[in-house]
């Protein structure tokens, strides 16, 4: 009788811990993704991108993981994996305002400015103030920027040259002739430098 017992309870315990290790580890995918971040913050993009995945498969709902993949594939120039991964996340939260602007630079860099200015501008107007908290060097400034790249890169001087006097607004030209649209060019290089 005992016996029996015993085996019931070990077996209890048994599917208990089995059912359990199955399901979403949200405080490790946590764990991970913040170490994760610390190799981010100092560079290695490469040991990130490994705790970012690791996260993943430890919590797959877990959406900072997805971000932190998708700003690490972008550092490391993969910008079809670094979409995916914006992607996944957005899905799984659509007012991520990191994950929009990081999806963002990647529609500029891959040239699809209409997407780029889509997500950005909800990122600038949602946020006036918004910066990203694991490198407070990239702000809504940059998104600016980039929102007057986009409207430049496909004629649309006058939006361009509205973002940019967003930025300074000290700065006039008449987009209506070359000489305007080239004193716009040359302010936004001003500006990304």
């Amino acid at each position: 009788m005992y016996l029996r017992t015993f085996f019931a309870i070990v077996l209890v315990c048994f599917l208990a811990f089995s059912c359990r290790t199955g399901e979403p580890d949200e405080q490790t995918a946590a764990k991970l993704t913040e170490q994760g971040w610390e190799s981010f913050t100092l560079g290695g993009y490469q040991a990130a991108l490994r705790k970012f995945l690791e996260a993943i498969r430890a919590n797959p709902e877990y959406v900072d993981a997805y971000n932190g993949t998708g700003w690490t594939y972008a550092k490391l120039n993969n910008l079809d994996s670094s979409k995916i991964q914006f992607t996944t996340g957005l899905n799984k939260d659509p007012n991520n305002l990191e994950i929009k602007a990081g999806l963002s630079f990647v529609y500029n860099a891959q040239k699809d400015y209409d997407f780029s200015n889509d997500l950005a501008l909800q990122v600038a107007d949602s946020d006036s103030n918004w910066s990203f908290r694991r490198d407070t060097t990239i702000t809504v400034d940059d998104l600016r920027l980039l929102i007057a790249e986009n409207y430049f890169a496909i004629g649309n001087y006058s939006a361009s040259l509205a973002q940019v006097k967003i930025l300074n607004p000290g700065f006039d030209a008449d987009v209506t002739t070359a000489e305007g649209q080239a004193a716009l060019a040359h302010e936004i290089e001003r500006l990304r430098t």
